[in-house]
């Protein structure tokens, strides 16, 4: 641990988020040539069939080889997904310009990333013992990889579900205008919830190192830890979406008790590393059985 002066402190801190704008600014630029096709990846759910049509069609195309009398007798006929491309409107003159400068922003931010927890760990680095290091060695890399992940599982999975449940409202009276500005503020909101649910074990096991967690209390929080996943996902859409949305929710919590009982140490565990010594001179033993 190195000692440092305010003013120090206050000129490191400014030359560490000068070089973090700056790295920033210059991955923004880099990601303008690809906000066609980041619009082109989220916007996909609108131009396939459904999701739930897809596995629908392919559970009965399976019932059908696998079991063809019992598909005969129930009539299981099943149909090809059908394609009905939306498209996005948007309202104001300019607001076509201000989305992709938006996602060229979010894309910018999320290539410099590693740069910038690199400068958070250069900056706060002189401050931390070798021990808070070694931990702090582990959090970026495997922080910096969870959050992709996150973001990867919304993109694949849930995504496709939360707007195929959307387009299911359409019929003969109702039809969707989805607008661009808030189609894609909706999906970079919830692209920074799942990266943050992924987090969660993470997270949890660094306070567990540092003696604010236990595997106990986590377990008794299980009930609270379910019903927390369901409201967050009751905001969304129906019970095949809410599933999608709260079962991985719970299931990093999970996760994350495992990984706090393996790596988070004996004081994780409700274990003394080593029991408290007793002076010599007072000529107390530790107690015995009758």
């Amino acid at each position: 641990m190195t000692t440092m002066s305010f003013m120090e402190h206050l000129e490191e801190l400014r030359r560490r988020l000068i070089i973090c704008v700056v790295a920033a600014l210059i991955c923004m630029a880099v990601a303008w040539p690809l906000v066609p096709t980041v619009q082109l990846y989220i916007t996909r759910p609108l131009q396939e069939p459904s999701v739930t049509q897809k596995w629908s069609y392919e559970l009965e195309t399976w019932a059908i080889h696998k079991f063809p009398a019992l598909a005969q007798r129930f009539h299981i006929q099943p149909e090809p997904p059908k394609v009905n491309p939306h498209r996005l409107n948007y309202m104001a003159p300019l607001e076509p310009f201000f989305v992709q400068m938006k996602i060229s922003l979010i894309t910018g931010l999320a290539l410099a990333f590693p740069i910038i927890l690199y400068q958070l760990w250069l900056f706060t680095a002189p401050a931390l013992y070798p021990k808070e290091r070694k931990i702090i060695y582990y959090f970026l890399p495997i922080g910096t990889v969870a959050f992709i992940l996150g973001d990867l599982f919304f993109l694949k999975m849930v995504w496709p579900l939360i707007i195929s449940f959307s387009l299911r409202y359409e019929s003969e009276f109702l039809f969707s205008m989805l607008n661009l500005t808030q189609f894609v503020n909706f999906c970079l909101r919830l692209l920074l919830v799942f990266g943050l649910i992924f987090e969660l074990p993470l997270i949890l096991l660094v306070l567990a190192r540092v003696g604010l967690v236990r595997v106990e209390s986590l377990r008794r929080q299980r009930r609270v830890a379910v019903l927390l996943s369901c409201v967050v996902a009751a905001f969304h859409a129906d019970v095949l979406t809410m599933g999608a949305i709260a079962i991985p929710i719970y299931a990093m919590y999970e996760l994350s008790i495992l990984t706090v009982w393996i790596f988070g140490g004996n004081y994780s565990r409700g274990e003394d590393s080593e029991p408290a010594p007793v002076p010599a001179e007072t000529g107390l033993g530790p107690p015995t059985e009758p």
